[in-house]
This record gives structure tokens, C-alpha cells and sequence, in this order.
């Protein structure tokens, strides 16, 4: 998309670690990686037969808390630089501080742009933007959502529960639903495309929230 990119997390000192090095470096990406040689990076293994997934086999192991900690400082020091934050959060340990991140981030005037993991949305208290796909939604408010129509009040309420200024929820095959506190929103459905390893969420839809 042209913007600037830095990238900071917690690798192991093995060769998935260095390899990630490589990977953001070829692209352009700023990486300060901090080495826990207590870990091995995680990695995630992906099992294909015939052109479909089977499963997938994530290998982990939590940072250190002293890890955790430098890291968090050079956050604080960095945030004179970006104009956005994004943090995502896959629940591997890297973000446990990640609610004083947020505070840190919004009070030195940054948009924060947040993937969630999991129900306790207190976390994310204070975020500008927090993209949830649709069970990610349904495990932070309690209830299915299972029709479009569910999106709205599902929206809204994900904004209230974490004082945030805009949610978006992606919905796979359906598409993404998109709102922020002012009353924009939106549904944008989703275009077919013959894959068999699927990696991620869909694209999630900012400009139009005008982040």
C-alpha cells in the first residue's frame, strides 16, 4: 500500500527466526526482532492433500518476561515515528502488554489498529479499530451472529464493550461488515477465488471508515 513499515516482535535464535529477517528485510520492512533463546519461533505447519488443508500444526512457546519487557520499551520509544499502530494479537504471548501498548500509542496521538485473540476485549480498551472475524465477534459478546442483519448491533456493541471508534468484523465467504461511531457502515461481500491454502482474514476496509 506505500506506507513505511517497521516490524517488531520476539523470534527464537534458530533458522525460522533468521528467515524472517530475510523475508521482511526483501520487503522493504524495518524488523527489529528481539532473539529469545529460550524459544523456538513459532511456526505453523500446514497439511495438503489433493489441493485442500487438512490441518495445521503451530509449534510455540511463550517469550520471557524479560523479553517482553525490553521489547516493550523500544515501543514506547518508537512511538514518535509511525502515524498508525497495528497490533495482532495470536494469543502466542508476544502482546501480554499489550492494553498499556494501546494506552502508550493513543496518548502520544496514534491510531491503533487492533487483530483480536479470544473474549477479554478489556485489553483492547482504547483502540481506534479492532477487526474481528465473525467467532472472534460471537466468543466477545456471548451470542451467534448468523445473518448480515446480526452485524450492526454486533458492531456496535464490540465499540461500546471496548470504548473503540470503529469495528470490523470479517465474515469469510460473506464478505466483510464494517462500522464506526459515527454511524458509517457498510457491507462489502466477498469475491470468489479458487485457493486451497487459506493463510488469513480477508482485506479489511479503512479508507471508507477514514482511518
Amino acid at each position: 500500500l506505500g506506507a513505511r513499515t517497521s516490524l517488531l516482535s520476539v523470534v527464537g535464535d534458530d533458522e525460522a527466526g533468521a528467515a524472517i529477517e530475510r523475508l521482511v528485510a526483501a520487503d522493504g520492512i524495518t524488523a527489529s526482532l528481539y532473539h529469545d533463546p529460550a524459544l523456538p519461533t513459532t511456526v505453523k505447519l500446514r497439511v495438503i492433500a489433493r489441493q485442500q488443508q487438512l490441518l495445521r500444526i503451530d509449534f510455540e512457546t511463550r517469550p520471557s518476561q524479560e523479553v517482553l519487557s525490553a521489547k516493550l520499551k523500544e515501543f514506547g520509544e518508537r512511538l514518535r515515528d509511525p502515524d498508525v499502530v497495528v497490533l495482532s494479537d495470536y494469543g502466542k504471548g508476544g502482546l501480554a502488554h499489550i492494553a498499556t501498548m494501546i494506552g502508550q500509542a493513543r496518548a502520544a496521538g496514534r491510531r491503533v489498529l487492533v487483530d483480536p485473540k479470544g473474549d477479554d476485549w478489556a485489553r483492547y480498551r482504547g483502540a481506534t479499530l479492532v477487526t474481528p472475524n465473525r467467532k472472534e465477534a460471537e466468543q466477545a459478546l456471548g451470542r451467534k451472529l448468523s445473518k448480515i442483519d446480526d452485524m450492526p448491533k454486533a458492531a456496535d456493541d464490540l465499540m461500546a464493550m471496548a470504548g473503540l471508534d470503529a469495528a470490523v468484523i470479517t465474515l469469510g465467504a460473506d464478505g466483510i461488515f464494517y462500522k464506526d461511531k459515527r454511524g458509517t457502515s457498510g457491507h462489502v461481500p466477498a469475491q470468489a477465488r479458487a485457493v486451497f491454502d487459506v493463510t488469513g482474514a480477508g482485506d479489511t476496509v479503512v479508507a471508507q471508515l477514514g482511518f
